[in-house]
């Protein structure tokens, strides 16, 4: 073989080094939202169905022709309604009987990277009930970016990191929301 077929081989096996198949890790309760879920006194939450929209996947995501699937069997927005699960019993305000009941549907979900830089977004519409009434709903954004390297093995599994990532975020973001505090509170939708 050549200099250059040794190097077509070289860069091949470097693009494609590291394509696996893995499953989403399962993401601890943050401090920060424990936190605020505390201080901000909100009473304790049932938790409803978290179901996946028509533009966001269902068990796994690609990259690189690697993939990541949702843990356990579940789906994303199974695994979605998990992250809130666990951020709630950590701060003592998941409460199966409560009559205020939090669901959500994953709308959007994706990750990518093209050789230099990545890009993820994850987007899920959240809603409280009480006694079976909506009282709030409001969609949600979480947004990454990243320089990703060029070598499989470094980039895939940075994008799954920062991918599983926006899970956490999206979560602060929906139970820290003042108006999601509001309507938690009081039990009724907020005044606008």
């Amino acid at each position: 073989m050549n200099a250059a077929g040794r190097l077509l081989a070289t860069l091949a096996c470097l693009l494609s080094a590291g394509c696996i198949s893995t499953e989403i890790d399962e993401i601890p309760p943050s401090f920060e939202t424990v936190r605020l879920l505390r201080e901000q006194d909100i009473p304790p939450l049932a938790l409803g169905e978290f179901v996946s929209g028509p533009n966001a996947p269902g068990r796994s995501v690609t990259i690189r022709g690697s993939d990541m699937h949702a843990a356990k069997g579940s789906n994303f927005a199974q695994f979605l309604g998990a992250n809130f699960e666990s951020e709630l019993k950590a701060a003592g305000k998941l409460d199966p009987g409560s009559p205020l009941r939090l669901s959500g549907v994953l709308t959007e979900s994706h990750a990518g990277e093209n050789l230099s830089s990545g890009k993820a977004w994850l987007a899920a519409e959240i809603s409280l009930s009480r006694n079976g009434r909506t009282i709030f709903t409001r969609p949600y954004r979480a947004d990454s970016q990243w320089k990703s390297d060029f070598i499989g093995a470094i980039a895939i599994p940075d994008a799954f990191r920062e991918y599983n990532a926006l899970y956490a975020l999206l979560v602060r973001q929906a139970l820290g929301d003042p108006d999601f505090i509001a309507a938690a509170k009081s039990g009724r939708a907020p005044s606008l």
